[in-house]
C-alpha cells in the first residue's frame, strides 16, 4: 500500500471514528438517536467528501496539504465540517494558484472547471467539465470530471 493510499484511508478512519465521538455527543446531550444517526451518517459522509478532495488534491499536485487541513479541522461536528471545507478549498487554492476560475498551460488543476466556470459550452454547466479537453489541457478539477461532486 502506497503512502498516498494509507494516508487516504486512515483520513476516513479518522473521519468514522470523529462522527461517532460526535454521535456520543449528541446522545449525552438528549438528541433523538434517530437525529444522532442522521447527524453521524451526515458527518462521515461530510468526512469521506472532504478526503476524496484531498486525494483528489495530492494525485494532481502531488500535495499533501488537503490531508493535513483535514487532520487539523477534524471530523464529526459541523464546525470541523466548515472548516474542513473551506480548508480543503483553501488548499486546492494554494496548491494551484494560478487556475482558481480555469485552467492555463501552468497548472491544469482548476476549482471551476476549463475556462470561465466550465469547460465547454454545451456538454458542462456552472460546476462542469474540469478537464478542459477542448483546449488540450488535461486536469483535475474540484468540482469537475474528477472532482468530489462527480
Amino acid at each position: 500500500m502506497s503512502l498516498s493510499n494509507t494516508i487516504y484511508a486512515l483520513s476516513n478512519i479518522n473521519a468514522i471514528l470523529g462522527s461517532t465521538t460526535g454521535y456520543l455527543n449528541d446522545k449525552q446531550n438528549g438528541v433523538p438517536t434517530g437525529n444522532a444517526l442522521s447527524n453521524m451518517g451526515l458527518n462521515i459522509m461530510h468526512g469521506a467528501v472532504r478526503n476524496a478532495a484531498s486525494r483528489d488534491i495530492q494525485q494532481s499536485t502531488g500535495s499533501y496539504l488537503g490531508y493535513a487541513v483535514n487532520n487539523i479541522a477534524g471530523y464529526g461536528n459541523p464546525v470541523a465540517n466548515y472548516q474542513g471545507t473551506v480548508g480543503t478549498m483553501g488548499a486546492l487554492m494554494l496548491s494551484t494558484p494560478f487556475s482558481i476560475f480555469g485552467c492555463n498551460p501552468f497548472m491544469t488543476s482548476s476549482l471551476y472547471g476549463c475556462g470561465p466556470f466550465g469547460g465547454g459550452y454545451l456538454n458542462t454547466g456552472f460546476f462542469g467539465g474540469g478537464c478542459c479537453n477542448n483546449y488540450g489541457f488535461y486536469g483535475p478539477s474540484m468540482f469537475g470530471m474528477r472532482g468530489f461532486l462527480c
